[in-house]
């Protein structure tokens, strides 16, 4: 069953790709990525989980600053800004970013409302 949210797609676009290329960045290699998308309530929740090949802060809000890189990432390529612009992203989209480490475990989610309107059905081609 679709749930639609309304968010700038683009900026969505955008967030999706920074937590994906930060997953294959920091992930340790040969584990499992989990990606969940579900609707609690009145909201559209995303989840992705990973192993991470870094030793992570335990302040996770700093992994959220522009230009903050954990000590040991810092032999990696990357500027810093990806989790930053995610976040400032999802709150633009009218949604929430929160990070969780649990370990070497690195859990974000994102939270959206879901929008009131029905969604419409799906286009369908004439036969031909």
């Amino acid at each position: 069953e679709p749930f639609p949210i309304q968010a700038d797609g683009q900026r969505l676009y955008r967030v999706f790709q920074n937590l994906l290329k930060n997953t294959l960045q920091y992930a340790m290699e040969n584990t499992r990525v989990y990606l969940k998308l579900e609707k609690e309530g009145s909201q559209a929740v995303f989840s992705l989980k990973n192993v991470s090949r870094f030793e992570l802060p335990e302040d996770t809000q700093a992994l959220t600053e522009r230009f903050v890189r954990g000590d040991a990432s810092r032999s990696t390529e990357g500027s810093g800004l990806g989790l930053s612009i995610a976040k400032s992203y999802t709150e633009l989209c009218g949604g929430d970013f929160q990070i969780e480490v649990n370990g070497d475990l690195f859990s974000v989610t994102l939270r959206f409302p879901l929008e009131e309107e029905d969604f419409p059905e799906a286009w369908e081609p004439a036969d031909a």
